[in-house]
């Protein structure tokens, strides 16, 4: 207990932070830490899922202890404290531990604090059941059945590694160290109390580089946005609310912050109020009088103006975009990205700040889909990254312990682009079904796997590492080059087994694609059929466009077939560049979610492919009965679902028959002989068929075809959506891809007709 409070008082002079793992029965683990931290300090006590008695219960501590010294939270729950900081925190790995809780909760503690991992034993926590386990396992698995790889992996990242480990030697309570070097980086200084908190002097190097930036964002040339990057405790937000204050003063009057919820931009408004209270100076004519300063809302009068500093939720933003001077975004990444987009296209001014890792959101998605977009309507915008921490100083030894654990500094193969083959064959690949142990032993092929399917997939998280690790029914196939005599992993797949569920019983635990199809569209007996669903196929950016993914699909679908499995399947956010690439596979679109997904904004969709007769026999049932349900959905549930994915899963559906007189009702409606009114269903029937026709149209006459014609939007909005000039505009724009479509022989003779049999009409 000495030692550590010892070990607070180094951390506080050298502004670093530790990892300790205290390993042995709850009693000694409680005398280690009760005298720790003051009661006015706020300490986390996180777990899987508890209560206060449930806490008591188990750590065995007075009530009188609890309640001053530790704040219960459930792991779920912590995303809602980003942006806080705390003193320290405590995690009992016997009530859960998760890879996501360790990126989040190290992210929050300050210089000077300490994260405390209480364990049993070295033996005894290598084969303990985690219940964060439960979150990937399927019926019929349960915690037992989960390996403890996870466990293993953070036992070897740690055990030679410059943190605290301590674990309890016998009955006496004596401890012994497993780690030498604990403190090899710590002054010995002791002249700093546990109570001083070093408060660096804002802003630092980096933040002064984002405030001049943001600057010329508010005062230069419009639609040259902004993108703030960092990891975490680097000030990005504190950052955005002293470049408010600075834009209001230097001339500004209204600038606007945004973000998924009105917490995020606690820290921003704390050091814009700061910031105010540090330039106020009489003397010198900077006076300021605060009107307003609570959550959300900072207004002041200065040289008699009034100036407002506010947070506008980003849903109100679209639908009544501000009239803001500057608008700022806190933790875009959280953000779906085509809010992101409609933001960026709505207002001229604005700056983005978000997270890299994982665990702040879909920061991935921010990289690999919005920055896209960036390139596309704004080629101009600009980049400002943070690097010098302000939390704790540079080398944090919690930092690099985390980092190095949760392999957030992870990277795919570095490969000499000089040597990258113009096609690839699958008889340049090696392809290996590779086994979690194997990841354990060789951190390499594991730094280099992850490190592919974090660049490749937007939702990518520190818990995909510990599922990828841990979930017993997980198969993992890599395609590997070899280069300059070394074998490189440039692509990877990842299945998990689904499906031979007892249709009688209740809904099981898992089994996304069986349960989703069997629900709306499948006989229940569809249960009892194996799939293996695809979670993540993912290629090395050198290598993308190759072919790869399609011969890594090959391979899994052989593998499969040899284990039996009835189809493969998959569920993912659908874009226009997926579902060409799983439709040329020869999976079958069979389900749209009508929910739009948080991170990326997109519909879901399931898609599967057929390995036996009975699963050809299941499928093709719940494709008719899709094909049947899909264009209703379109017109009640789907609005948002882009017109180039709608007739990319139309143009999937299998017709027994095609009407081809209905060409006819377009020719009438092209020559002005019938209005659309009178055959608008004969037009929607020659569409669901036609989808071919119509995928050949440009994008912009693709969406018109589909807002009017299938979505049955009302003239008015067809027009504004595609600033057409009322109906007459969009009538023309569907005559004129008539006519492209339709050969002008079959109009003139049409016409002809027309001439004789007018009187009919």
């Amino acid at each position: 207990m000495t030692d550590l409070i010892e070990l607070r008082k180094n951390l506080v002079n050298e502004r670093h932070r530790a990892l300790v793992i205290l390993s042995g029965d709850s009693d000694w683990q409680n005398q280690q830490i009760e005298s720790l931290y003051k009661s006015h300090e706020t300490v986390f006590w996180v777990a899987s899922s508890l209560t206060e008695n449930d806490i008591q219960e188990a750590i065995c501590i007075p009530n009188e202890f609890l309640k001053h010294h530790f704040e219960c939270i459930e792991a779920k729950r912590l995303p809602y404290y980003l942006g806080q900081e705390i003193s320290g925190a405590v995690i009992d790995v016997k009530q859960g531990l998760s890879a996501d809780t360790l990126g989040i909760v190290s992210g929050m503690i300050q210089s000077g604090g300490l994260l405390i991992l209480l364990t049993p034993n070295l033996k005894e926590w290598a084969s303990l059941n985690n219940p964060e386990n439960s979150r990937f396992l399927n019926t019929p698995f349960t915690l037992s059945d989960a390996k403890n790889t996870f466990t293993d992996h953070l036992i070897q990242s740690w055990k030679n590694s410059n943190i605290i480990w301590l674990e309890q030697e016998n009955s006496d309570a004596s401890t012994r160290r497993l780690n030498q070097n604990h403190g090899h980086n710590l002054s010995h200084n002791l002249s700093h109390s546990v109570d001083s908190v070093y408060h660096q002097m804002l802003p630092t190097e980096d933040q002064t580089h984002a405030i001049k930036a943001i600057h010329s964002v508010a005062f230069g040339h419009r639609k040259r946005p902004l993108v703030i990057t960092a990891d975490r405790g680097r000030g990005k937000s504190s950052a955005l609310g002293i470049a408010a204050i600075d834009c209001l003063l230097n001339g500004k009057h209204h600038i606007a912050i945004t973000a998924s919820r009105l917490d995020q931009t606690k820290a921003a408004f704390k050091h814009a109020v700061a910031h105010l209270e540090t330039i106020y100076n009489p003397e010198q004519g900077l006076e300021v009088e605060i009107i307003h300063n609570k959550p959300g809302l900072v207004s002041f009068k200065y040289n008699n103006e009034l100036k407002t500093f506010e947070f506008i939720a980003p849903d109100y933003l679209i639908l009544n975009p501000t009239a803001a001077d500057l608008l700022l975004v806190d933790e875009a990444a959280h953000l779906p990205t085509p809010l992101l987009t409609d933001l960026l296209m709505r207002h001229h001014r604005l700056a983005f700040a978000t997270t890299q890792h994982g665990y702040e959101g879909s920061g991935r998605g921010f990289e690999l889909r919005f920055k896209k977009q960036l390139d596309i309507l704004t080629p101009n915008w600009k980049a400002c990254h943070l690097k010098e921490p302000i939390r704790w100083a540079e080398n944090d030894p919690l930092e690099l312990a985390i980092n190095h654990a949760l392999l957030l500094d992870a990277s795919f193969a570095d490969i000499d682009e000089s040597e990258v083959f113009d096609t690839i064959t699958p008889l340049d690949l090696n392809f290996e079904k590779i086994e979690t142990s194997e990841l354990l032993d060789n951190r390499a092929m594991l730094e280099s796997l992850f490190g592919l399917l974090v660049q490749a997939h937007y939702q990518t998280s520190p818990n995909d590492l510990q599922q990828l690790l841990n979930a017993p029914n997980i198969h993992i196939l890599v395609a590997c080059l070899q280069q300059a005599e070394q074998m490189h992993i440039i692509g990877a797949v990842l299945c998990i087994e689904e499906g031979k569920l007892n249709p009688t019983q209740t809904r099981s635990h898992g089994h996304l694609v069986p349960q989703l199809l069997t629900k709306n569209y499948a006989q229940n007996d569809f249960l009892l059929l194996s799939t293996w669903r695809i979670m993540r196929i993912a290629v090395h950016p050198a290598y993308q466009r190759n072919g790869i993914g399609q011969h890594l699909l090959q391979e899994v679908e052989k593998l499969a077939t040899l284990a039996g499995i009835d189809y493969l399947s998959s569920s993912f956010g659908a874009s226009e560049e997926l579902l060409p690439f799983w439709f040329e596979q020869h999976f079958w679109p069979l389900h749209v979610g009508v929910k739009r997904d948080k991170a990326s904004g997109s519909h879901n969709l399931v898609v599967a492919k057929p390995l036996t007769a009975m699963a050809r026999q299941a499928l093709a049932l719940i494709q008719s009965r899709f094909q049947e349900q899909f264009p209703h959905i379109l017109l009640e549930s789907l609005p948002h679902l882009p017109a180039t994915q709608v007739w990319q899963i139309i143009n999937t559906f299998r017709f027994k028959k095609r009407n081809q007189g209905l060409n006819k009702a377009l020719i009438n409606y092209q020559n002005n002989t019938r209005p659309y009114e009178s055959i608008s269903g004969k037009i929607w029937e020659w569409s669901i068929q036609s989808a071919h026709t119509i995928g050949n149209a440009s994008i912009s006459e693709q969406a018109i075809w589909c807002d009017k014609v299938l979505k049955k939007e009302s003239w008015q909005t067809v027009a504004h959506q595609h600033h057409l000039s009322g109906r007459k505009g969009v009538e023309d724009a569907l005559k004129e891809m008539i006519a492209n479509w339709i050969p002008k022989n079959k109009i003139a003779n049409q016409n002809q007709s027309f001439g004789r049999s007018a009187r009919h009409y």
